[in-house]
């Protein structure tokens, strides 16, 4: 029974992912494709689908979609090869293991949510505290969601005036007039997903190498931070691998080339220091969201201020929930002593 609870907790991980990604990258856009336009003209009699149309540009992402979406096997591998209290790191393999199990745990690093494993910060406050870790809250993703949005919506506000310090490409929609809503929708939430997840892809597959080499040769209190040590090598050349990536959409432009390999490097650094996927893809929403209503809007001193409004509004509440869960947490403890 136990073992049937920590299944289904893990595999939680995956269902919110797929959740977040197809409702994101798909019912949404698709939604206001039909609703607002979105897709107007792409669907005119006697004509062909357009380079830079809604429905070709979207089309074009599938691909990456669909790949995105493929993370979940990382979680699948995770928990079938690991049991309650394992890792890909530090546990060690059984003598003889069939081939099959190497490679499920080669693939079994899974960054979709798992901070108590691979977040590096979390590794820390377990090691300098076990009795009050300083990033227990970060093990509930809604709260993950809502504190990424507070800090890169801090960076949105730099963006609003200075749109130079954008670290992302966003696609345009140059061919066609849609709504301003559809060009945010397609620009900030289709990319966020498609490209974080066919990168993040590569990024667990490559940290399933560190993992492998810790679990055989090293077994010991030194395994994370040799696995983290490697991690920090491989962010680097996973910025390469995002400005290579965009070289397609960018040309030979340098700044746009280093701005994405710094994108690449700390979305990747991001995703190990918090052992999840939410602060890149927040991020890289955030700033392709933010560039969009840049351009669009003319008045950068109203939307400065309602953005402002907003992350205000957004910090009252989310301090106001975390001191009546304490206040409830306390009232149930002194009950319990009673």
């Amino acid at each position: 029974m136990k073992d049937l609870k920590y299944i289904r907790g893990e595999l939680m991980e995956s269902v919110l992912f797929v959740f977040v990604g197809i409702f994101t990258s798909i019912v949404i856009p698709i939604g206001i494709g039909l609703s607002l336009r979105g897709f107007e003209g792409s669907f005119i009699p006697g004509s062909s689908l357009e380079f830079g149309a809604y429905l070709t540009s979207f089309l074009t992402y599938l691909g990456f979609i669909v790949t995105a979406l493929g993370i979940v096997l990382f979680n699948i591998s995770s928990t079938l090869t690991l049991r309650k209290g394992e890792n890909a790191v530090t546990t060690p393999y059984p003598k003889n293991p069939p081939k099959l199990y190497t490679f499920g745990r080669l693939l079994s690093v899974d960054y979709i949510y798992a901070p108590e494993k691979y977040g590096m910060l979390y590794k820390i406050g377990e090691y300098f505290n076990t009795k009050k870790n300083f990033m227990r809250w970060s093990l509930n993703p809604l709260r993950m969601f809502v504190v990424s949005i507070i800090a890169f919506g801090i960076y949105g506000l730099f963006l609003i005036g200075n749109p130079q310090l954008s670290v992302s490409g966003v696609p345009q929609l140059q061919l066609q007039q849609v709504t301003l809503i559809s060009e945010i929708a397609f620009g900030s939430l289709v990319p966020a997903f498609a490209e974080n997840g066919l990168l993040l892809f590569v990024l667990m597959t490559l940290m399933g190498i560190p993992a492998y080499i810790c679990a055989k040769k090293i077994r010991n209190q030194y395994g994370y931070p040799a696995f983290f040590a490697m991690g920090f090598l491989i962010s680097i050349l996973m910025g390469f691998f995002w400005g290579s990536l965009h070289t397609i959409v960018y040309g030979n432009s340098d700044a746009s080339f280093w701005a994405t390999v710094i994108f690449g490097i700390g979305g990747s650094l991001l995703t190990i220091l918090f052992g999840n996927f939410i602060p890149w893809y927040v991020w890289h929403v955030i700033n392709n969201a933010f560039i969009s209503l840049s351009i669009a809007i003319s008045s950068k001193e109203d939307l400065f201020i309602i953005t402002l409004i907003g992350l205000f509004f957004i910090t009252v509440v989310l301090v106001g929930i975390e001191l009546f869960n304490r206040k409830r947490i306390k009232k149930k403890q002194q009950y319990s002593i009673e």
